[in-house]
Protein backbone atom coordinates (compact mmCIF):
# COMPACT_ATOMS: atom_id res chain seq x y z
CA UNK A 1 0.00 0.00 0.00
CA UNK A 2 1.36 3.35 -1.18
CA UNK A 3 0.28 6.72 0.26
CA UNK A 4 -2.59 8.59 -0.49
CA UNK A 5 -2.40 11.63 -2.58
CA UNK A 6 -3.42 14.07 0.46
CA UNK A 7 0.24 14.88 1.51
CA UNK A 8 -1.05 16.04 5.05
CA UNK A 9 -1.73 12.58 5.92
CA UNK A 10 1.78 11.73 5.79
CA UNK A 11 3.55 10.76 8.60
CA UNK A 12 6.65 8.81 9.48
CA UNK A 13 5.63 5.33 10.48
CA UNK A 14 9.05 3.54 10.69
CA UNK A 15 12.01 5.45 10.35
CA UNK A 16 13.44 3.13 7.79
CA UNK A 17 10.30 3.79 5.32
CA UNK A 18 9.31 6.43 3.12
CA UNK A 19 6.53 8.85 4.77
CA UNK A 20 3.32 7.96 5.23
CA UNK A 21 3.63 4.01 4.28
CA UNK A 22 4.93 0.65 5.92
CA UNK A 23 5.80 -0.61 1.63
CA UNK A 24 8.58 1.99 0.23
CA UNK A 25 11.80 1.90 1.84
CA UNK A 26 13.56 5.20 1.97
CA UNK A 27 16.47 5.71 -0.92
CA UNK A 28 19.28 6.45 1.81
CA UNK A 29 18.02 3.24 3.64
CA UNK A 30 18.08 0.85 0.79
CA UNK A 31 21.37 2.19 -0.66
CA UNK A 32 22.79 1.26 2.67
CA UNK A 33 21.47 -2.32 3.46
CA UNK A 34 20.64 -3.97 0.06
CA UNK A 35 22.26 -7.14 -0.71
CA UNK A 36 21.87 -10.32 -2.60
CA UNK A 37 22.31 -12.01 0.43
CA UNK A 38 19.12 -11.81 1.58
CA UNK A 39 16.08 -9.55 1.39
CA UNK A 40 15.56 -6.57 3.66
CA UNK A 41 11.85 -6.99 4.01
CA UNK A 42 10.11 -10.39 3.74
CA UNK A 43 6.16 -11.13 3.87
CA UNK A 44 5.29 -14.50 4.99
CA UNK A 45 1.81 -15.24 4.49
CA UNK A 46 0.30 -17.49 7.23
CA UNK A 47 -2.88 -17.82 5.32
CA UNK A 48 -5.24 -16.31 2.69
CA UNK A 49 -8.19 -17.07 4.82
CA UNK A 50 -10.56 -14.00 5.80
CA UNK A 51 -13.26 -13.03 7.65
CA UNK A 52 -14.37 -9.84 5.65
CA UNK A 53 -15.55 -9.64 2.28
CA UNK A 54 -14.03 -6.41 1.12
CA UNK A 55 -15.68 -4.96 -2.21
CA UNK A 56 -11.67 -4.23 -3.03
CA UNK A 57 -9.83 -7.54 -2.69
CA UNK A 58 -8.78 -10.06 -5.29
CA UNK A 59 -8.45 -12.61 -2.68
CA UNK A 60 -10.40 -15.70 -3.86
CA UNK A 61 -9.52 -15.07 -7.92
CA UNK A 62 -6.02 -16.47 -7.20
CA UNK A 63 -5.08 -20.03 -8.39
CA UNK A 64 -3.63 -20.61 -5.35
CA UNK A 65 -6.83 -21.53 -3.77
CA UNK A 66 -7.37 -20.80 0.31
CA UNK A 67 -5.20 -22.57 3.02
CA UNK A 68 -2.80 -21.87 5.84
CA UNK A 69 1.25 -22.39 6.04
CA UNK A 70 2.41 -25.53 7.04
CA UNK A 71 4.72 -25.59 10.11
CA UNK A 72 7.46 -27.05 8.83
CA UNK A 73 7.35 -24.41 6.14
CA UNK A 74 7.56 -21.53 8.17
CA UNK A 75 10.12 -22.90 10.55
CA UNK A 76 12.17 -23.59 7.83
CA UNK A 77 11.85 -20.21 6.43
CA UNK A 78 12.84 -18.55 10.16
CA UNK A 79 15.66 -20.73 11.20
CA UNK A 80 17.02 -20.11 7.24
CA UNK A 81 15.98 -16.04 8.38
CA UNK A 82 18.34 -16.62 11.34
CA UNK A 83 21.88 -17.34 9.62
CA UNK A 84 21.43 -13.94 8.07
CA UNK A 85 21.89 -10.03 9.00
CA UNK A 86 18.58 -9.00 10.42
CA UNK A 87 15.39 -8.05 8.61
CA UNK A 88 14.72 -4.87 8.66
CA UNK A 89 10.66 -5.79 8.92
CA UNK A 90 9.35 -9.25 8.75
CA UNK A 91 5.30 -8.64 7.52
CA UNK A 92 3.31 -11.64 8.92
CA UNK A 93 0.49 -10.89 6.55
CA UNK A 94 -0.29 -10.89 2.80
CA UNK A 95 -3.83 -11.66 1.32
CA UNK A 96 -5.45 -12.60 4.53
CA UNK A 97 -6.06 -12.24 8.26
CA UNK A 98 -3.61 -13.68 9.92
CA UNK A 99 -5.09 -14.33 13.16
CA UNK A 100 -7.14 -17.71 11.30
CA UNK A 101 -4.13 -19.30 10.87
CA UNK A 102 -4.24 -22.00 14.00
CA UNK A 103 -0.52 -21.77 15.29
CA UNK A 104 -0.05 -17.77 14.46
CA UNK A 105 0.44 -17.00 18.01
CA UNK A 106 3.50 -19.38 17.97
CA UNK A 107 4.74 -18.30 14.63
CA UNK A 108 5.30 -14.42 16.18
CA UNK A 109 6.81 -16.23 19.57
CA UNK A 110 9.29 -18.70 17.34
CA UNK A 111 10.09 -15.61 15.19
CA UNK A 112 10.66 -13.60 17.71
CA UNK A 113 12.31 -16.18 20.02
CA UNK A 114 15.30 -16.69 16.62
CA UNK A 115 15.74 -12.68 16.98
CA UNK A 116 15.07 -12.51 12.51
CA UNK A 117 13.56 -8.91 12.88
CA UNK A 118 14.44 -5.35 13.71
CA UNK A 119 10.61 -5.00 13.63
CA UNK A 120 8.11 -8.05 13.81
CA UNK A 121 4.75 -6.59 12.03
CA UNK A 122 1.13 -7.52 10.78
CA UNK A 123 -1.82 -5.99 9.35
CA UNK A 124 -4.90 -7.15 10.78
CA UNK A 125 -8.81 -6.66 10.60
CA UNK A 126 -8.96 -7.42 14.49
CA UNK A 127 -12.34 -9.19 14.00
CA UNK A 128 -11.44 -12.43 15.44
CA UNK A 129 -9.62 -10.90 18.66
CA UNK A 130 -10.97 -12.40 21.76
CA UNK A 131 -10.03 -11.31 25.10
CA UNK A 132 -7.84 -14.74 25.65
CA UNK A 133 -6.63 -13.59 22.10
CA UNK A 134 -5.82 -10.04 23.19
CA UNK A 135 -3.26 -11.91 26.28
CA UNK A 136 -2.07 -13.97 24.02
CA UNK A 137 -0.78 -11.51 21.61
CA UNK A 138 0.40 -8.85 24.48
CA UNK A 139 2.79 -11.70 25.44
CA UNK A 140 4.20 -12.84 21.76
CA UNK A 141 6.15 -10.25 21.42
CA UNK A 142 5.52 -8.57 18.40
CA UNK A 143 6.27 -5.38 17.76
CA UNK A 144 4.21 -3.38 15.99
CA UNK A 145 0.42 -3.92 14.79
CA UNK A 146 -1.58 -1.75 12.46
CA UNK A 147 -5.41 -2.43 12.61
CA UNK A 148 -7.63 -1.73 9.10
CA UNK A 149 -10.35 -0.38 10.64
CA UNK A 150 -11.05 1.72 6.98
CA UNK A 151 -14.15 3.53 8.53
CA UNK A 152 -15.65 5.73 11.31
CA UNK A 153 -19.02 4.68 10.43
CA UNK A 154 -20.64 1.35 10.79
CA UNK A 155 -22.54 2.26 7.16
CA UNK A 156 -19.14 2.68 5.29
CA UNK A 157 -17.51 -0.27 7.23
CA UNK A 158 -20.57 -2.54 6.16
CA UNK A 159 -20.19 -1.04 2.31
CA UNK A 160 -16.55 -2.06 2.07
CA UNK A 161 -15.97 -5.06 4.07
CA UNK A 162 -19.34 -6.69 3.37
CA UNK A 163 -19.93 -7.01 7.46
CA UNK A 164 -21.80 -5.19 9.54
CA UNK A 165 -19.57 -5.52 13.04
CA UNK A 166 -17.90 -1.81 12.91
CA UNK A 167 -18.79 -1.37 16.86
CA UNK A 168 -17.85 -4.71 17.93
CA UNK A 169 -14.36 -4.39 16.08
CA UNK A 170 -14.11 -1.07 18.08
CA UNK A 171 -14.51 -2.29 21.43
CA UNK A 172 -11.78 -5.34 20.75
CA UNK A 173 -9.53 -2.53 19.97
CA UNK A 174 -10.17 -0.65 22.92
CA UNK A 175 -10.11 -3.65 24.64
CA UNK A 176 -6.43 -4.65 23.66
CA UNK A 177 -5.06 -1.11 24.18
CA UNK A 178 -6.84 -0.60 28.03
CA UNK A 179 -5.53 -4.04 28.22
CA UNK A 180 -1.73 -3.21 26.98
CA UNK A 181 -1.75 -0.20 29.29
CA UNK A 182 -3.18 -2.19 32.72
CA UNK A 183 -0.12 -4.83 32.00
CA UNK A 184 2.48 -1.55 31.62
CA UNK A 185 3.15 -2.66 28.51
CA UNK A 186 4.49 -0.35 25.72
CA UNK A 187 4.34 -3.14 22.91
CA UNK A 188 2.90 -4.32 20.45
CA UNK A 189 2.61 -0.06 18.70
CA UNK A 190 -0.69 -0.10 17.54
CA UNK A 191 -1.69 1.75 14.43
CA UNK A 192 -5.04 2.38 13.01
CA UNK A 193 -5.64 2.60 9.52
CA UNK A 194 -8.54 3.99 7.14
CA UNK A 195 -8.15 4.57 3.42
CA UNK A 196 -8.98 7.58 1.16
CA UNK A 197 -11.67 5.99 -0.69
CA UNK A 198 -12.96 8.32 -3.39
CA UNK A 199 -16.14 8.35 -1.79
CA UNK A 200 -14.95 8.47 1.62
CA UNK A 201 -15.65 12.38 2.37
CA UNK A 202 -13.03 14.29 4.40
CA UNK A 203 -15.41 14.19 7.17
CA UNK A 204 -15.42 10.83 8.14
CA UNK A 205 -11.80 10.89 8.02
CA UNK A 206 -11.82 13.74 10.26
CA UNK A 207 -13.97 11.99 11.95
CA UNK A 208 -11.64 8.80 12.16
CA UNK A 209 -8.65 11.36 13.69
CA UNK A 210 -11.01 12.42 16.25
CA UNK A 211 -12.15 8.85 17.52
CA UNK A 212 -8.57 7.31 17.52
CA UNK A 213 -6.06 10.14 17.68
CA UNK A 214 -4.98 10.36 21.96
CA UNK A 215 -6.66 6.86 21.72
CA UNK A 216 -4.32 4.15 19.54
CA UNK A 217 -0.56 5.24 18.96
CA UNK A 218 -0.94 6.20 15.84
CA UNK A 219 -3.52 7.13 13.12
CA UNK A 220 -2.52 6.31 9.47
CA UNK A 221 -4.23 7.11 6.42
CA UNK A 222 -3.52 5.91 2.79
CA UNK A 223 -4.64 5.73 -0.44
CA UNK A 224 -6.07 2.80 -2.35
CA UNK A 225 -4.54 1.11 -5.56
CA UNK A 226 -6.80 -1.51 -7.58
CA UNK A 227 -4.54 -4.51 -7.38
CA UNK A 228 -2.96 -3.19 -10.76
CA UNK A 229 -7.04 -3.34 -12.48
CA UNK A 230 -7.90 -6.82 -10.86
CA UNK A 231 -10.90 -4.72 -9.24
CA UNK A 232 -12.42 -2.37 -11.47
CA UNK A 233 -14.76 -1.28 -8.71
CA UNK A 234 -12.26 0.42 -6.63
CA UNK A 235 -10.78 3.85 -8.24
CA UNK A 236 -6.64 4.84 -7.35
CA UNK A 237 -6.14 7.02 -4.64
CA UNK A 238 -2.76 6.29 -4.30
CA UNK A 239 0.44 8.59 -4.84
CA UNK A 240 0.86 8.56 -8.63
CA UNK A 241 3.84 9.77 -11.21
CA UNK A 242 3.51 11.10 -14.81
CA UNK A 243 6.83 8.95 -15.40
CA UNK A 244 7.31 5.52 -14.99
CA UNK A 245 10.51 3.93 -12.91
CA UNK A 246 11.78 0.66 -12.25
CA UNK A 247 10.22 -1.15 -8.83
CA UNK A 248 12.95 -0.57 -6.31
CA UNK A 249 10.57 -2.90 -4.11
CA UNK A 250 12.22 -6.10 -6.18
CA UNK A 251 15.61 -5.36 -4.95
CA UNK A 252 14.88 -5.35 -1.03
CA UNK A 253 11.78 -7.32 -0.52
CA UNK A 254 10.36 -11.26 -0.93
CA UNK A 255 6.72 -12.43 -0.53
CA UNK A 256 6.41 -15.98 0.37
CA UNK A 257 2.99 -17.30 0.12
CA UNK A 258 0.98 -19.80 2.71
CA UNK A 259 1.73 -22.46 -0.18
CA UNK A 260 5.39 -21.92 -0.41
CA UNK A 261 5.09 -19.63 -3.74
CA UNK A 262 7.62 -16.73 -3.73
CA UNK A 263 6.56 -13.76 -5.71
CA UNK A 264 8.29 -10.17 -5.27
CA UNK A 265 5.92 -7.95 -4.76
CA UNK A 266 2.69 -8.26 -2.04
CA UNK A 267 0.38 -6.53 -4.30
CA UNK A 268 0.71 -9.49 -6.71
CA UNK A 269 -2.57 -11.18 -5.55
CA UNK A 270 -1.75 -14.28 -8.34
CA UNK A 271 1.41 -14.79 -8.24
CA UNK A 272 2.09 -13.80 -11.77
CA UNK A 273 5.67 -13.04 -10.80
CA UNK A 274 6.56 -16.26 -9.44
CA UNK A 275 10.35 -16.47 -8.86
CA UNK A 276 10.96 -19.98 -6.51
CA UNK A 277 8.59 -21.81 -4.39
CA UNK A 278 10.25 -22.86 -0.38
CA UNK A 279 9.19 -26.66 -0.70
CA UNK A 280 12.36 -26.94 -3.56
CA UNK A 281 14.48 -23.95 -2.61
CA UNK A 282 16.16 -22.17 0.22
CA UNK A 283 15.29 -18.34 0.47
CA UNK A 284 18.82 -17.39 -0.91
CA UNK A 285 18.28 -19.54 -3.63
CA UNK A 286 14.93 -17.91 -4.48
CA UNK A 287 16.57 -14.04 -4.06
CA UNK A 288 19.20 -14.79 -6.42
CA UNK A 289 16.54 -17.53 -9.15
CA UNK A 290 16.63 -16.60 -12.77
CA UNK A 291 13.23 -15.54 -12.44
CA UNK A 292 13.47 -12.93 -10.06
CA UNK A 293 16.70 -11.41 -12.06
CA UNK A 294 14.41 -11.69 -15.24
CA UNK A 295 11.67 -9.80 -13.02
CA UNK A 296 14.26 -6.97 -12.21
CA UNK A 297 15.48 -6.75 -15.97
CA UNK A 298 11.93 -6.13 -17.22
CA UNK A 299 12.38 -3.04 -14.85
CA UNK A 300 15.47 -2.12 -15.97
CA UNK A 301 14.58 -2.08 -19.45
CA UNK A 302 11.48 -0.10 -19.20
CA UNK A 303 9.18 -3.19 -19.75
CA UNK A 304 6.51 -2.17 -17.37
CA UNK A 305 3.82 -4.75 -19.41
CA UNK A 306 6.01 -7.94 -19.10
CA UNK A 307 3.80 -8.47 -16.07
CA UNK A 308 0.05 -7.66 -15.89
CA UNK A 309 0.68 -6.64 -11.95
CA UNK A 310 3.08 -4.71 -13.10
CA UNK A 311 1.83 -2.80 -15.86
CA UNK A 312 -1.19 -0.40 -14.04
CA UNK A 313 0.78 -0.81 -10.63
CA UNK A 314 1.19 2.63 -8.52
CA UNK A 315 2.58 1.41 -5.73
CA UNK A 316 6.62 1.49 -6.22
CA UNK A 317 5.80 5.59 -6.57
CA UNK A 318 7.18 6.53 -3.06
CA UNK A 319 10.49 5.62 -3.48
CA UNK A 320 11.76 7.52 -6.49
CA UNK A 321 13.88 7.26 -9.42
CA UNK A 322 17.03 5.42 -8.73
CA UNK A 323 17.37 3.38 -12.05
CA UNK A 324 21.02 4.68 -12.13
CA UNK A 325 21.68 2.56 -8.73
CA UNK A 326 20.02 0.09 -9.56
CA UNK A 327 22.00 -0.76 -12.69
CA UNK A 328 25.21 -0.53 -10.83
CA UNK A 329 24.00 -3.45 -8.50
CA UNK A 330 24.87 -6.09 -11.39
CA UNK A 331 24.81 -8.76 -9.11
CA UNK A 332 21.09 -8.34 -9.19
CA UNK A 333 20.60 -9.22 -12.85
CA UNK A 334 23.46 -11.07 -13.82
Amino acid sequence: MGRGYTKEFYRVLNEDYVEGTLTCLKASTIKQVVNNGFPNILNIEPTNRCNLKCVYCPRKKAAKGIGIMSWDMFTRIIDETAQYNKLLMLNFHKDGESFLHPRFIDMIKYAKKKDVAKVIHVNTNALCWTDRMIDEVLDSGIDDITISLDAARPDTYLKHKGVDCLDRVEDQVLCFLDRRTKLGLTRPFVRVKIMEFEEIYRDEINEFFKKWEGVADMVQVTGIHNWSGAIDKVKVTDETSPVRYPCVIMWYALVINWNGEATVCSVDWNTEIKVGDIKKQTVHEIWNSPEIKAARISQLEKRYDTYQVCKDCVVWVSIGDLTGWLREKKEFYL
